[in-house]
């Protein structure tokens, strides 16, 4: 691997340790009072007493050696947490190292892989257990870092089964806080801040994963980068991690998602649980259930991407082969089968293989289309033209704006009441499984007050014990939009869960790492700029 090594073996082994204590031992050998059968007894049964008390102490030598106060501190972190996979072991001896083929370090001694392995929540076990696995990638600011808590924290609200990792990426590279970014969209300053890897490691969902990745070049002025290019390194380099439990698909989200829904791959029950406005009936019997991912078929959300990627002509200069088959693709097929978005759920060896041209395709766009936000999709459905990858798009699995196609919209909209400081789900009713924070939604209430909710609003220091609360909404400011329309309807709505569910993991994480307290006043007012 490329500007990586193995750490050397500690010095401290028990190899070295073994043979003093056995020698302190040995003047026992000319003891008159003992025979020499109970003699050899006894001397056995002492070497084995002291082995027993100096081997833990060797390990955490051993440890500390190899990973440093800082590192081993993390590791113990993870161990004090309740751990269902592990075998019980006894509270003395020191925490155990994530598999030896999942962490490799940097030149600086930074380590890269799995930091913290995921773990199946407790609880009733579900086909997805050990099927599906949620990842998601992110850097290692802070603006991304409370988005990242928040989508963590409400899969654990809605008892979201199987396995979840955050990738992040830019974590060792200090630089990262000062610089001035040519594409930025999200307020610089506190944002830019790096947290520490302690911080990184822990989330009110302890089952969580952390990944870490290399820093990759360009990622820092455009951090889109980091998409493709952590995938495929986490595809990579994780893959004997996945199939220890021989997880079969992969579901991809971004940062910026709230779960309301479990994402699951049960299937659906009937046609009331999918909406499905495009491609669910040209590619009859291939998923079936319709929502259920087999390899060769994709699954995932639709998006208004369209046939877009078809702009970049000729496609040979992206992905570098003459023959390319996205060549073939007309802009019917392009719109029905590569219009999509996260939630992206593949078969293993389709985002294994999916990856790699996702990764490489996405500097040639940069470099034809320019700085274009919407760049790794494009990348992304070149890469799935390439293969040949025909995804069924379905709608219900979010809503990220207003409108009345291609998402969630029907089932947002059968809501006649709600409230705003408590939006449970009604009974009869179903919700989009993800909220996606990519819009700015505003909602006026009955006093002409108006609320709203955009991420880059949120204080960088949201998670800080001493930061307050959100500000929460009137309780009917969904009931105020009755003679509104329907697009003021679904901003509420959006508004309400979405400040509704923060507040919540605020107190939650706040409970859990501020053993001084916390301010548990709501007077942070989030505030649109005239």
């Amino acid at each position: 691997m490329n500007n990586l090594r193995r750490k050397p073996a500690s010095r401290h082994t028990l190899h070295e340790v073994g043979p003093s204590a056995r020698s302190e031992r040995s003047g026992s050998r000319s003891d008159p009072k003992y025979g020499s059968k109970r003699s050899s007894l006894t001397k056995r049964n002492m070497i084995l007493i002291c082995l027993a008390l100096l081997i833990p102490y060797s390990l955490f030598l051993l440890l500390e050696a190899r990973l440093g106060p800082s590192k081993l501190k993390i590791l113990e972190e993870n161990d004090q947490e309740t751990h269902q996979e592990a075998a019980v072991t006894k509270a003395s001896e020191p925490p155990a190292l994530p598999k030896a083929d999942l962490i490799e370090y940097l030149p600086d001694g930074s380590p890269v892989g799995y930091i913290r392995v995921p773990r199946i929540p407790q609880g009733k076990r579900t086909s997805d257990d050990g099927k599906i696995h949620v990842i998601f990638s992110s850097g290692c600011n802070k603006f991304q870092h409370w988005q990242s808590e928040l989508l963590l924290a409400s899969a654990k609200y809605v008892g979201q089964r199987g396995r979840i990792t955050r990738i992040v990426s830019g974590c060792h590279d200090k630089k990262a806080e000062d610089v001035v970014h040519r594409h930025q969209t999200f307020p610089a300053g506190d944002n830019d801040k790096l947290v520490p890897m302690e911080l990184l490691n822990r989330s009110y969902n302890e089952n969580f994963g952390l990944f870490v990745t290399p820093q990759f070049e360009g990622a820092i002025d455009f951090p889109w980068i980091n998409k493709p290019s952590s995938i495929k390194y986490f595809m990579e380099h994780a893959r004997p991690e996945l199939d220890r439990l021989g997880e079969t698909v992969i579901a991809i989200l971004d940062p910026d998602f709230i779960f309301l829904e479990p994402l699951t791959q049960t299937g659906a029950q009937s046609d009331k649980d999918v909406i499905a406005s495009r491609g669910a009936d040209l590619f009859p019997g291939v998923n079936d259930p319709i929502d259920v991912v087999v390899k060769g078929r994709p699954v995932a959300q639709r998006y208004g991407l369209e046939a877009g990627w078809l702009k970049f002509k000729p496609l040979e200069q992206i992905t570098g082969n003459p023959n390319s088959p996205s060549k073939e693709w007309t802009a019917k097929e392009a719109s029905h089968y590569t219009s999509v978005g996260p939630p992206l759920m593949l078969h293993i060896d389709d985002i294994a293989e999916l990856s790699v041209h996702w990764e490489r395709n996405m500097r040639p766009v940069l470099r034809v289309g320019g700085p274009d936000i919407l760049a790794d999709m494009w990348a992304y459905s070149i890469g799935a033209a390439d293969l040949g990858l025909k995804h069924t798009q379905l709608d219900h699995y979010m809503i990220s704006t207003w409108g009345s196609r291609g998402q969630a919209y029907p089932w947002v909209g059968a809501y006649e009441s709600l409230e705003c400081n408590n939006p449970v789900k009604q009974p009869g009713l179903r919700r989009p499984t993800f909220i996606h924070l990519a819009s700015n939604f505003k909602a006026v209430d009955s006093a002409a007050k108006e609320w709203m909710f955009h991420k880059g609003h949120v204080p960088a220091n949201i998670l800080d014990c001493d930061m307050p609360l959100i500000v929460q909404p009137s309780n009917d400011l969904f009931n105020d939009q009755k003679q509104n329309g329907m697009k003021a309807k679904q901003k509420a709505w959006v508004v309400c869960h979405t400040i509704s569910t923060l507040n919540r993991m605020l107190k939650d994480y706040k409970k859990k790492f501020c053993p001084s307290g916390y301010e548990k006043r709501n007077l942070v007012l989030l505030l649109q700029r005239k």
